[in-house]
């Protein structure tokens, strides 16, 4: 049956939410869309088809998800759109009841490759209702070739593998993504080198559990030290390494050596999400290990790897914190004094172990001790900032407004960390530059820095 408009006159918006890892599957959608003939626009009011990838990680991310459906079917109502999809981490776990809750929308889509989400969005054009298509094969242990990157030419994101083994009392990670699934490592450096030839130069790692890499492919198997490794000297072009989500236990300790080894590509900086710092929490939460022990950890890698930037998040509210667990906490922090951190309140999901426990305390008081965490955090960033100021380094420039470039030094991820404003009144530095700078001053959260010539 002929379309009855060409493809290339067929519009699209994608309208992302969620991590960076969601970001890596909208990119992929965006591929495979692009590949197929369709015109991609970012605005959803010129779009004729618009298709939301969501995210239901904690409950506050499904309810957003939930509003952009309805805001989406608001427009279709209006008929100024003619189809919404709604695909990701939403439908995949949550199928049955927002398919009951919107049965406007056009097509549910899963977690796959989305190899066939071309052939989707015609047969919505057509007036069909897509209810049975998971949009392709599932994404476990394969290689992303076909993405269409969202992020400026200076980063990209490159997913190792997909899925987590651990099950955290909090987390529905598991029952969304599935078990681990690494991609092979030649597959991983193949990725990377595609998006070095497209310009990009810092390749951020992320994973659900970017520690467990490998483990899936049983004893003497290449871990996340080898690609790591492999990823540093057979990548061209390739500037910066980066390692985000790094789980604390079972730590592969020979990536430490990588990392000194490989400095000038691999940054001394690492995201371990400890969640908490009292024991008693840790076991509640099923994270394994104790207050000591991930301590020990914390300060083997700053003896290490020197100069080390640590970043991680914490979880607060979750059942069994009282009062003395959470000053616990905030001892812990004290101590080990992350460079970076983010903190995050309880969020009760049904499916997970502990969404049910009620031995927890109120949504308000959470986001109070949220509050706390962050003000501890702030002094003791304050600090790490401030000490900054006359270091002579290499930066890396995200973009630009006014007469300042934007960029980040080796010890700030994209996104979640500070960034460095560069007086550049000429414009020197374009998206990608690598300028030397000094830093001059620690403007509250960020850095200031002038150009060394």
């Amino acid at each position: 049956m002929a379309r009855a408009t060409p493809v290339r006159d067929i519009r699209v918006a994608l309208v992302h939410l969620g991590c960076a890892r969601n970001l890596i599957d909208s990119e992929n959608i965006l591929g495979r869309l692009g590949a197929e003939g369709y015109a991609l626009t970012g605005a959803v009011e010129d779009a004729d088809v618009a298709l939301l990838n969501t995210c239901s990680f904690i409950g506050e991310a499904r309810a957003e998800s939930e509003e952009a459906i309805e805001e989406l079917l608001v427009r279709k109502r209006a008929g100024q759109l003619r189809g919404v999809v709604v695909a990701g981490c939403l439908p995949q776990k949550f199928r049955a009841e927002v398919e009951g809750r919107f049965p406007e929308v056009d097509a549910f889509l899963g977690l796959s490759d989305y190899s066939n989400v071309a052939r989707v969005v015609e047969e919505v054009l057509r007036g069909r209702k897509v209810r049975d298509e998971t949009g392709g094969r599932a994404p476990q242990g394969q290689g992303e070739f076909m993405r269409l990157l969202q992020t400026p030419r200076s980063y990209a994101y490159l997913r190792p593998s997909h899925g987590c083994d651990h099950e955290c009392a909090f987390c529905i990670i598991p029952q969304i993504r599935g078990k681990q699934a690494s991609k092979p490592l030649d597959v991983v450096v193949q990725e990377a080198n595609g998006l070095t030839k497209q310009g990009v130069r810092e390749i951020v790692l992320v994973a659900e559990d970017t520690t467990g890499y490998g483990t899936d492919f049983g004893a003497g198997a290449p871990r996340l030290p080898e690609l790591v490794e492999a990823l540093a000297t057979r990548t061209e072009g390739l500037k910066w390494l980066r390692v985000m989500y790094a789980y604390p236990n079972a730590f592969p300790w020979r990536l430490t050596e990588v990392m000194n080894e490989q400095r000038a590509v691999v940054a001394p900086y690492l995201d371990i999400p400890v969640q908490h710092g009292a024991s008693a929490m840790l076991k509640r939460m099923k994270r394994g290990g104790t207050r000591e022990s991930v301590g020990r950890i914390l300060q083997r890698l700053r003896a290490e790897v020197p100069g080390i930037t640590l970043r991680t998040t914490v979880l607060v509210g979750h059942p069994g914190e009282g009062e003395a667990e959470f000053a616990e906490l905030l001892e812990f922090l004290t101590e080990h004094r992350f460079e970076r951190l983010g903190a995050f309140a309880f969020s009760p999901e049904a499916t997970a172990p502990s969404g049910a426990q009620e031995d927890r305390c109120s949504s308000e008081e959470a986001q109070e001790r949220v509050a706390q965490v962050m003000e501890l955090q702030a002094s003791i960033h304050f600090e790490n900032q401030r000490a900054m100021v006359g270091r002579e380094l290499v930066a890396l420039v995200d973009g630009s407004e006014g007469e300042w470039a934007i960029g980040r030094t080796q010890g700030d991820a994209p996104e979640v960390d500070p960034v460095l404003r560069i007086a550049d009144p000429q414009g020197t530095w374009s998206t990608g530059s690598m300028p030397r700078v000094r830093i001059t001053a620690a403007d509250g959260y960020d850095l200031v820095a002038e150009s060394v010539r």
